[in-house]
């Protein structure tokens, strides 16, 4: 970074790293190209100074770079920000940006874009053969389908404003991945001299009250209620409150395991298992992408189906038909809050001896479900190594362990066996294999302190380019144990 008279602005690529550092971003995953080297060298000057700034994470995939994200944001709650060369890193981000769109992930990925001069007198000019290569018609169509905004950075002196409108569409409910492409002429541009005010994501909805006092009724008319949910305890403290109104209720919640959805130990916990939607007249569904699949296992066609997310409509999934009955726009926290609240005034004597007695039959029977858990942990036969293994493993693990599942294949296994406390099981979510290794990695470089397992099939194993994500967490002092269910075999064949 050169500044020719000590009052003129710096370059945007210093400014870039002060924003990175305003916005909370802890480490910036790096894949670097000829793009970067002015982010580089702000990086550099940065830590020299002693001036606020992410640390820099280098990936030697754009794929690790990007899964790497992905477990952080999961451990830490923080935004996040990758770096990738032009349009080819921006392919190699491959699976991940599914990923990342599917879990939700506040990130902004940059993107070097070929500089546009080829004037020698233009900083940042065209000074290889490849600036022309790897120059595209239309360079944001990679991520189209999968970021929810996308913006390229024009002049220096506009990547203060553009960068900071990206992280505020990042965070904003639904929250997902912003793209935001760099030419390096512009990064060696000045930038604006003092940075603009942060804008701060919008703060999630509420559920409408009137919408909420339908919705407990529904669920108070209910005889058999099933609670389903994915990933409600992305904000560990909903497990509680989840809790406490399934006991109420006495309603079984079906946790689909992209995190550890209730308290260690619940009574009314169902894991690796959906059987009570077969038997459920009403079904409150939260925070679900696929709530159930039809041709495998699904509640009565005439159960009534209510649901709370932050984004119940799903427009990214062209198909997506679920026949709910009442969906509330709503933080699932927020609402589970007033949602108990609401339910704790409806609550007469005798509901309230109903919901007893249908609790202690729920409890009975998941814990004969638990029983047959234990029991195949235990067995000897070939169909159960599986459970025996992560039976296993979740008796050594240590109580603060932090588990990242891609088991795939024997995911019923690790939810039946690998018990966690909320804030201590990862799982995106999302089918695209290879993100647990840099998951992992992200993972305890989020908590240094926290011992991190990853559990993979050898599928996502090999997926997840082990060589790259092994060197990087190598490099800057994160290991993790990774455990391998080798069943020499792919899910689908």
């Amino acid at each position: 970074m050169t500044v020719d008279n000590p009052s003129d602005p710096p370059e945007a690529a210093a400014e870039l790293i002060a924003l990175l550092a305003d916005e909370g971003v802890a480490h910036f995953f790096i894949n670097p190209g000829t793009d970067s080297a002015p982010i580089q060298e702000a990086l550099a000057a940065a830590r020299a100074a002693g001036t606020p700034s992410p640390r820099a994470v280098l990936c030697v995939h754009e794929s690790i770079a990007l899964a790497a994200a992905i477990g952080h944001h999961m451990a830490s709650g923080r935004p996040q920000a990758v770096m990738v060369h032009v349009d080819a890193g921006t392919l190699n981000l491959g699976c991940q940006l599914h990923n990342a769109q599917r879990n939700g992930t506040p990130v902004v990925i940059f993107a070097g874009r070929t500089p546009y001069s080829s004037a020698p007198h233009v900083r940042g000019h065209r000074d290889t053969y490849i600036h022309w290569q790897q120059e595209q018609l239309d360079q944001p169509a990679v991520v189209r389908n999968y970021a929810k905004w996308h913006m390229e950075v024009p002049r220096g002196r506009e990547l203060a404003s553009i960068v900071r409108r990206a992280f505020q569409v990042a965070q904003s409910c639904p929250s997902g991945p912003a793209y935001v492409m760099l030419p390096r002429e512009a990064l060696m541009d000045p930038g604006v001299g003092a940075l603009p005010r942060r804008l701060p994501p919008a703060i999630p909805p509420g559920p409408d009250p009137g919408a909420l006092g339908r919705l407990a009724g529904i669920l108070v008319a209910g005889k058999r209620v099933a609670i389903v949910t994915a990933r409600t305890a992305a904000d560990p403290a909903a497990a509680a409150v989840l809790g406490r109104i399934a006991e109420l209720l006495g309603a079984p919640v079906i946790d689909q395991g992209d995190r550890a959805n209730l308290p260690l130990g619940h009574p009314l916990h169902v894991v690796g298992d959906a059987a009570p939607l077969e038997s459920a007249d009403t079904v409150l569904v939260l925070d679900s992408e696929v709530p159930w699949v039809p041709s495998q296992l699904a509640p009565p066609a005439d159960a009534r189906v209510v649901q709370i997310d932050g984004d119940p409509v799903k427009p990214s999934m062209p198909l997506w038909s679920y026949p709910v009955e009442l969906a509330l726009t709503a933080d699932t926290r927020v609402a589970l809050v007033l949602l108990e609240q609401t339910l704790l005034r409806l609550a007469t004597d005798e509901l309230r001896e109903k919901w007893a007695a249908r609790r202690q039959a729920a409890e009975a029977d998941i814990a004969q479900r638990r029983g047959e858990a234990i029991r195949r942990a235990a067995s000897d036969r070939t169909e159960d190594t599986a459970d025996a293994m992560m039976a296993a493993l979740g008796s050594a693990l240590p109580d603060d362990a932090v588990v990242v599942q891609e088991a795939v294949t024997n995911r019923p296994a690790v939810a039946r066996q690998v018990l966690r406390a909320p804030g201590h099981f990862f799982d995106t979510g999302a089918p695209a294999l290879g993100w647990a290794l840099g998951g992992a990695f992200g993972v305890k470089l989020a908590r240094p302190e926290t011992p991190v397992v990853a559990i993979c099939g050898d599928g996502s194993f090999n997926f997840g380019v082990p060589s790259a994500a092994l060197w990087s967490a190598h490099r800057h002092g994160a290991p993790f144990v990774t455990v391998v269910l080798n069943n020499q075999s792919y899910l689908a064949s």
